[in-house]
């Protein structure tokens, strides 16, 4: 997700992060608690392939009609988080309804209702798959520690997930998406430990 800082005042109304409002706010950092509070609604569209200039110009003016917003990217995921749950549904209709969902790597396809609703059971069954494998292996340990590694020295987000994805090729060179896999394992572990997975890392606290 794109990086911002935190609006830290107590009992305040669902509002704009700070660094979004204020340049000064630099000593603060966000995480992704900090944006599920703040942005607590959210839909995802799978975008492994891009959108056409034309599809994004229709994006970013449906998101303005929509209201405020907060958009990020991880593992060929697009989240769109909103305010309020009636722009995060009807964004997730305007996605089905234009073909923004994009199931193969670098394809401009835009997927059908059917198609999508299949890639998502898909992949649920793959994600347990994924950490099952990690587990049995050792690797889920070893992609999520080296990923934080990455993030502690100041690295970016996309090129620690690289970087974790370089780590399964090496070590198992028969798998056929390592940089897939490594996402998978690293959202878990930002999910399910969130203390614990950002504790060292520099810079803003999440994917």
């Amino acid at each position: 997700m794109v990086g911002s800082t935190v609006h830290d005042v107590v009992n305040a109304p669902p509002t704009r992060l700070l660094r979004d409002q204020d340049a000064t706010s630099r000593s603060y950092y966000v995480t992704s608690t900090d944006i599920e509070r703040v942005y607590p609604h959210a839909t995802q569209v799978i975008q492994r392939g891009h959108w056409l200039a034309y599809e994004q110009a229709g994006v970013n003016a449906t998101l303005r009609r929509l209201g405020e917003h907060r958009l990020g990217r991880f593992n060929g995921l697009a989240t769109i988080r909103f305010l309020e749950p009636g722009p995060a549904a009807l964004f997730a209709e305007h996605a089905l309804a234009h073909g923004l969902h994009r199931l193969r790597a670098g394809s401009h396809h835009g997927a059908t209702r059917e198609e999508v609703a299949m890639e998502w059971e898909r992949r649920e069954a793959e994600r347990e798959e994924i950490l099952a494998w990690g587990r049995t292996t050792g690797m889920l340990r070893e992609v999520v520690q080296h990923y934080r590694f990455e993030r502690s020295t100041g690295t970016w987000s996309r090129t620690a997930h690289l970087s974790a994805g370089r780590l399964i090729e090496k070590t198992h060179p028969t798998i056929s998406d390592p940089v897939n896999r490594a996402g998978v394992m690293i959202v878990w572990a930002e999910k399910e430990h969130r203390a614990w997975f950002w504790n060292g890392c520099r810079g803003d606290h999440h994917l």
